[in-house]
């Protein structure tokens, strides 16, 4: 591990229940030397991802800062805001982004129904790895070789949300959820929400990524399921298509050669 992945480590330590930390906290915690410890939280600050607070440190407001970016300039998020706000206007359901990133899955963007619509794991904080529709359908878009390690880290609380007793059970669920083109969730996140997850087409460089309406179990219990998954689907090949043309701008209307011909 080198000495910048060290010290990046450390802001993984701050969290809604523990928003400050000590110095002699973060150097017990991390294991570094006394010496490297003060040096990464020097550096941090500088560079405004930590700052001082009462009792030690917090996240800084560089962190802030490229939020703000994020959500300014981030080309998915672009593409999917009116999309979303749309379909929660039309459906009364709240629309959630979710991705992925190394092992955590998290809602990006959210777009409420109603302006005092909750829910249970909004815009920035990190799902179950193993339950919600969301967090599924994430799941089924993995590797073969992802997979197998992620069964490996955690194959006890894999059989415990239920997705397989054994590695081929796990494999063969998550392979179900991908040939379906959707998860549907009752209850897992919060006992009183439901809603359908399906997954969004983005470009082979990019982070996978997932659309979810949710809604009470009460109002999803009423709907009609099927057309949820259409809404859902049709949704995330508008974003689709969006990001095509803002990734392609230039070449738009022009004919298109396959990239395969060039093996031929």
């Amino acid at each position: 591990m080198s000495s910048l992945t060290k010290m990046l480590l450390i802001l993984d330590l701050f969290s809604v229940e523990k928003p400050i930390w000590s110095a002699e906290e973060i150097i017990q915690h991390c294991g570094h030397s006394r010496p490297t410890g003060y040096r990464y939280v020097k550096e941090l600050c500088d560079a405004g991802l930590l700052r001082r607070a009462v009792g030690g440190y917090s996240l800084g407001p560089r962190v802030i800062e490229m939020d703000y970016y994020i959500r300014q300039c981030d080309p998915l998020l672009n593409a999917c805001r009116p999309i979303m706000v749309r379909i929660a206007q039309e459906t009364g359901c709240d629309m959630l982004l979710a991705s992925m990133y190394g092992s955590k899955i998290m809602a990006v963007h959210q777009e409420l129904a109603h302006e005092t619509g909750q829910i249970a794991f909004g815009r920035g904080r990190p799902m179950p790895l193993f339950r919600g529709g969301g967090s599924k359908i994430l799941l089924a878009s993995m590797t073969v070789p992802q997979l197998r390690k992620l069964y490996g880290q955690h194959s006890a609380d894999i059989a415990e949300a239920g997705l397989g007793a054994t590695w081929s059970e796990f494999r063969k669920q998550l392979l179900q959820y991908r040939n379906d083109g959707h998860v549907i969730s009752i209850g897992e996140l919060d006992p009183n929400a439901a809603g359908v997850a399906v997954p969004v087409p983005v470009d082979d460089a990019l982070d996978p990524a997932a659309l979810v309406m949710v809604t009470t179990r009460t109002r999803f219990n009423l709907m009609e399921k099927a057309l949820l998954i259409d809404i859902a689907t049709n949704a995330a090949r508008q974003i689709e298509t969006s990001m095509r043309g803002q990734r392609d701008p230039i070449t738009r209307g022009q004919p298109h050669f396959d990239d395969r011909a060039e093996t031929l």
